[in-house]
């Protein structure tokens, strides 16, 4: 082999294993005004941007909304008594359908609960492989009762006066009394230690029962794409009988 082809391989190793044990970093920004959510969120691979969402969305206040239609749901009640006596048939067949679902993952279920220990493992090691580097949290409150704004707000100082007390942690509450209000903005960044998930993945599948799980997973999405063509298939010859 060349050398050089080989100290250009060598290099390129280099640079992937530099890359994959930094990780990537997500970013989360979200801030709530008046009734509209503005968010942010960004995944950087050594501090460059890979993929960037923005977006804002109305909040719509569900507690008036869910009054104003208590008058409306007590009228539909009557209608609903009545047509319930036709529902009781198709939630019987809805029945047999779950029935039948249930007897279809009822072997990946027990593979689950045989491997339940190594999947518990696997959840520890993933939490291993992510590190919190921020969490910073700022709730606005004001309710028209005074009383239950410095309660809330008082929970939430003592919550973050022990939450607070690691680093990358900063949350904060602004008690408001003159008006009425419940706005936030809170930002999280996250590493994520991709080289130790793929440490920790390959370790996983060294694992027979997880191989088993597996085994069953693909097996019952070869049955079920089997039926799938089966009932296509046979749809297709009752198509061309009514054509002939």
């Amino acid at each position: 082999m060349n050398f050089n082809l080989f100290l250009i391989i060598i290099i390129a190793l280099i640079i992937i294993l530099i890359i994959l044990y930094n990780g990537i970093r997500l970013f989360l920004t979200v801030e709530k005004e008046k009734g509209v959510v503005k968010y942010e969120f960004k995944i950087t691979i050594l501090k460059i941007a890979i993929f960037t969402r923005k977006g804002t969305k109305k909040i719509i206040d569900t507690l008036s909304h869910n009054e104003d239609k208590d008058s409306e749901e007590n009228e539909e009640n009557e209608e609903d008594e009545k047509e319930s006596k036709g529902e009781s048939e198709s939630e019987e067949e809805e029945e047999k359908g779950l029935k039948e679902k249930y007897e279809e993952i009822k072997p990946i279920l027990k593979e689950l609960i045989k491997s339940k220990e190594e999947l518990k493992n696997f959840l520890k090691d993933i939490l291993k492989a992510i590190n919190l580097k921020k969490l910073e949290g700022n709730l606005i409150i004001g309710l028209s009762d005074h009383t239950t704004t410095v309660k809330i707000a008082s929970w939430i100082w003592s919550i973050g006066a022990i939450v607070n007390s690691s680093k990358p942690t900063q949350l904060s509450v602004e008690p408001r009394f003159n008006e009425v209000i419940t706005d936030f903005e809170g930002k999280i960044e996250l590493k994520i230690n991709i080289l130790l998930l793929l440490i920790y993945s390959l370790a996983l599948l060294t694992k027979k029962k997880i191989r088993d799980l597996i085994k069953e997973l693909y097996r019952q999405k070869k049955s079920k794409d089997k039926e799938e063509k089966e009932s296509i298939s046979d749809d297709e010859e009752k198509t061309d009988t009514k054509n002939k």
